[in-house]
């Protein structure tokens, strides 16, 4: 399927929003990155130089599947395996994010596992862990992380951040946004004696009265306009 300037000038308009609101909730910092899978297959991604907390449409590259930049791009992330890597393992998944936040990292850095003590956590299913925090720059570890991601919605890098695989820009923030509430409960929770962690029935319960797009839906459009990214 053909991709118009229309469609990648539309998909850079999504991306600008959801880094926006990922990097505004501490999610995304000077480092994150957010790709989309477009209709032709090549990959939508802001570059590696790109200023997170200030995207025009002019800071995101085209690339193809086996990692060629399309003449005229800026330079895409040093991290660009990951993403090519998840895409190529994952035929269902169409954006993937990864950015450095401070609650999940935490978690990882202590060793502690996830666990769901908000009911929207729950949405992200077992969450496995990469024991490293090396940089996902090449093609053995970026296919060692998305072994470990395995057919999830995310996956925690012990002591670097997280990462996120979803069918669309929607769903990926949404879901980031998700998991970093709940380990922001988690870890603040841990000092009083550690936060309730739901039972199995009551994290099956979540999942399936939260797992609607409405609610993500809700959920971007509150931010969206909490931060004026409209």
């Amino acid at each position: 399927m053909a991709t118009t300037a229309s469609t990648v000038s539309e998909f850079s308009k999504q991306l600008i929003q959801g880094i926006g609101v990922l990097e505004r909730l501490g999610i995304i910092d000077f480092n994150g990155h957010f790709s989309v899978r477009l209709p032709d297959g090549r990959i939508l991604i802001n570059s590696g130089d790109s200023v997170r907390s200030a995207l025009t449409p002019a800071d995101f590259a085209t690339v193809k599947p086996d990692g060629t930049v399309d003449p005229g791009q800026p330079r895409p992330p040093a991290e660009l395996p990951l993403h090519l890597a998840i895409y190529k393992s994952r035929p269902d998944v169409k954006s993937v994010v990864h950015g450095h936040p401070k609650w999940s990292t935490l978690l990882t850095s202590a060793g502690q596992p996830y666990q769901v003590t908000l009911a929207q956590g729950a949405l992200l299913g077992d969450i496995p862990v990469y024991p490293s925090p090396r940089s996902v720059n090449n093609d053995e570890i970026a296919g060692q992380v998305a072994e470990t991601l395995g057919e999830g919605k995310a996956a925690l890098l012990r002591a670097h951040g997280s990462v996120v695989a979803a069918e669309d820009v929607l769903e990926a923030a949404v879901m980031a946004i998700y998991l970093e509430l709940n380990a922001e409960r988690q870890v603040l929770a841990a000092p009083l004696g550690g936060g309730y962690v739901f039972s199995d029935a009551e994290t099956e319960g979540a999942r399936k009265g939260l797992a609607k797009r409405g609610l993500f839906e809700k959920c971007w459009n509150y931010y969206i306009a909490k931060f004026e990214l409209g």
